[in-house]
C-alpha cells in the first residue's frame, strides 16, 4: 500500500470534475455487488483502492474503502443472505482508511461468513482486506502478498530548470516544506519519511499477523514479496486453490467442489432438504417439469412458491386440467436431476 499524497490538478481540469459530478450524482451511488440465488452477497473490489468515492471511480475501475463498507453493511442487514464473498482483484491503495475497512471486515465475521478469493490479484492495501475475511481462495494464476508500505518524492526541480520555471516558497514552520516537489528532498524529510512508512509498516504486519494467526515475524519475512498458487497457500497467507467455472455478468461464482465444501454453502444435508421440499412443491402443483429447472438455477423454496402460486393461479383462470402427479418418488427424481447434470458436465 502506498501513503496518500496530495496531487496537483490543472484549474480546468478541476472545473470539470467537479461540474460533472455535480450534474452526474449516479456514479458516486453504483453499486458493485450481486446477490446469487444461494444467498451469497458477492462484492466486487476491483483496481485501485482509495478511501472516498468520486464522481469516474467506476469508469476507471477504482473502488473506494466508502463503498466497500456500505455494501458489506447492507450484506449483513439483509436477512436472505447467509455468506459475504469478497471479489478481488487489484493491485492495492492508499494507506488512508484501510484500516479501519480491515478492522470492520474482521469484526463482521461474527455476525455472517465473509470469504475472499483473490481473482487474481489481491497485493498490498487489497490483501490486507482479504486477510480479514475468514478464509482467501485462489485461482490458479491468481498472486496476493505485497506485504509493504511505499512511498515516492518527486522531484522535478531539474525539469523546472530546464523549462525555464523557478519557484519560490515563502513558508512558516522549519518542516512546511517538506516534500515539496520543486526542491530536492532534504535529509530531514527523508527521515521523516522513512519514520512514517516504518510506522504504517509495523501496523500492516500486526494486522495481517491477527488476521491470519501468523507470527509477525514469519510476515516480515515475506519481504513484501509476490506469493503464487501453492506457495501461497503453504506458507499460510491463503486457505485453498479453487477454480472459478463461471463469472457471469452478474458477478455470480460458481467454485470447485473442494472449495464448495469447504465453505459449506453446499452443506449436504440443507440441500437434499431442499431438494426434496422443490420436488413436494412442484408436485402438488402438478408441474414436474419445473423441478429440474429450479434445481439448476439455485431457486430457493420461497421463490418456487411464489413462481407456483402464479402458474396455478393463471391456469386457473383458463380453466387448465392439470396433469397426474407423477409415480416418481422425490428421491428418484433427485437421481435423475444428479444423473442429467453430471452427463452435461467435465
Amino acid at each position: 500500500m502506498w501513503i496518500n499524497k496530495p496531487i496537483m490538478v490543472e484549474r480546468r481540469s478541476f472545473e470539470l470534475l467537479s461540474l460533472y459530478n455535480s450534474k452526474q450524482p449516479i456514479f458516486k451511488n453504483l453499486k458493485h455487488f450481486h446477490i446469487n440465488p444461494k444467498g451469497i452477497a458477492i462484492i466486487r473490489i476491483y483496481g485501485v483502492l482509495t478511501k472516498k468515492t468520486e464522481a469516474f471511480d467506476h469508469i476507471l475501475d477504482m473502488t473506494s474503502y466508502e463503498n466497500i463498507h456500505e455494501e458489506i453493511e447492507s450484506a449483513l442487514e439483509d436477512k436472505s443472505i447467509e455468506t459475504i464473498l469478497l471479489d478481488i482483484d487489484s493491485p492495492g491503495g492508499e494507506v488512508n482508511g484501510v484500516f479501519d475497512l480491515a478492522d470492520f471486515i474482521y469484526e463482521s465475521r461474527a455476525k455472517k461468513r465473509i470469504i475472499a478469493i483473490a481473482n487474481d490479484d489481491a497485493y498490498s492495501a487489497a490483501y490486507a482486506i482479504a486477510s480479514s475475511a475468514e478464509k482467501i481462495f485462489l485461482t490458479r494464476t491468481s498472486g496476493i502478498g505485497s506485504i509493504g508500505v511505499i512511498a515516492s518524492h518527486i522531484d522535478q526541480s531539474g525539469f523546472d530548470e530546464k523549462q525555464g520555471i523557478k519557484y519560490t516558497t515563502i513558508f512558516a514552520g522549519s518542516r512546511k516544506n517538506d516534500l515539496n516537489p520543486h526542491e530536492p528532498m532534504t535529509s530531514e524529510s527523508l527521515e521523516s519519511l522513512q519514520k512514517e512508512v516504518g510506522r504504517l509498516y509495523e501496523m500492516f504486519l500486526q494486522l495481517i499477523a491477527r488476521n491470519r494467526g501468523l507470527s509477525i515475524e514469519k510476515i516480515r519475512s515475506t519481504e513484501a514479496g509476490l506469493y503464487f498458487g501453492e506457495k501461497a497457500v503453504e506458507i499460510g497467507l491463503a486457505d485453498g486453490i479453487t477454480i472459478l467455472s463461471s463469472i457471469n455478468k452478474n458477478r455470480s461464482i460458481t467454485m470447485n467442489e473442494q472449495t464448495t465444501n469447504d465453505l459449506e454453502t453446499d452443506n449436504l444435508t440443507k440441500y437434499r432438504t431442499e431438494v426434496l421440499e422443490l420436488i413436494r412443491l412442484c408436485n402438488l402443483s402438478k408441474v414436474p417439469e419445473k423441478i429440474e429447472e429450479f434445481i439448476e438455477q439455485g431457486v430457493s423454496v420461497e421463490q418456487a412458491r411464489e413462481v407456483l402460486m402464479e402458474l396455478l393461479a393463471e391456469r386457473t383462470k383458463k380453466t387448465e386440467i392439470l396433469s397426474a402427479i407423477p409415480q416418481n418418488s422425490g428421491e428418484e427424481l433427485m437421481m435423475q436431476v444428479a444423473k442429467a447434470r453430471a452427463q452435461s458436465s467435465i
